[in-house]
């Protein structure tokens, strides 16, 4: 058990984990690859439609103006070519055969609540940041996006989807000449275009510059 837990400290009758250590940066656990550091199963029967349960909270309260961060951070590194895939983070939702949901499911939220009072014009918000970093000697002959979706599993359900589905889906904007869904005053030429891959195939959305 060493350099597991390093000690515990009793709150109101409870035990809270002040300072766990797992190994460390240079001494870490080794592990096969059909073992797991952490393994925690849970089940809910309950049918409350309007608490949402969750079986794993991580609630951070930031008091510090100007402190950066606040995250809870997952990260995987590696010096070697790894195999067919690779993921610092994996969120998986899985309806096997009778599941379903009333409303929207994800395998993945990200939610941000803005500010209910005046805030400073500076900064960006955004619930999503996609960021791909490109170190020096990086030679760019790999194919590289800021998102990948694909669509596997059953050939049959696979054209199903296609016939019915859609690339996205966004909810909330009314159309009008100053909104971001916004109408067109005018047809102007298209004097740009942003890439994209469809079945290894490249092909480009193209832009134009409205005026609107």
């Amino acid at each position: 058990m060493k350099n597991q837990v390093r000690y515990l400290k009793v709150l109101s009758g409870k035990y809270a984990v002040l300072d766990q250590i797992v190994g460390t940066p240079t001494a870490p656990l080794a592990f096969n690859h059909d073992q797991k550091g952490l393994s925690m199963y849970f089940t809910c029967a309950s049918q409350n439609g309007s608490v949402s349960f969750e079986p794993v909270l991580f609630s951070t309260v930031m008091t510090g103006a100007g402190q950066v961060g606040g995250r809870v951070r997952v990260t995987m590194e590696t010096n070697v070519t790894l195999g067919q895939w690779a993921n610092a983070f994996k969120a998986l939702i899985d309806f096997k055969t009778t599941g379903s949901v009333a409303g929207l499911g994800s395998a993945i939220c990200a939610e941000m609540v803005m500010g209910g009072a005046t805030m400073p014009a500076a900064g960006n918000y955004a619930p999503l940041e996609l960021e791909l970093v490109t170190p020096v000697g990086w030679t760019g002959v790999q194919v590289a996006s800021f998102a990948h979706m694909q669509v596997s599993g059953n050939s049959t359900a696979m054209t199903k989807f296609e016939d019915t589905g859609y690339l996205m889906s966004i909810v909330g904007l009314g159309a009008g000449a100053s909104k971001i869904f916004h109408t067109l005053t005018a047809t102007p030429a298209a004097t740009h275009g942003l890439k994209i891959l469809i079945a290894g195939v490249a092909y480009d959305i193209f832009l134009a510059v409205t005026g609107n």
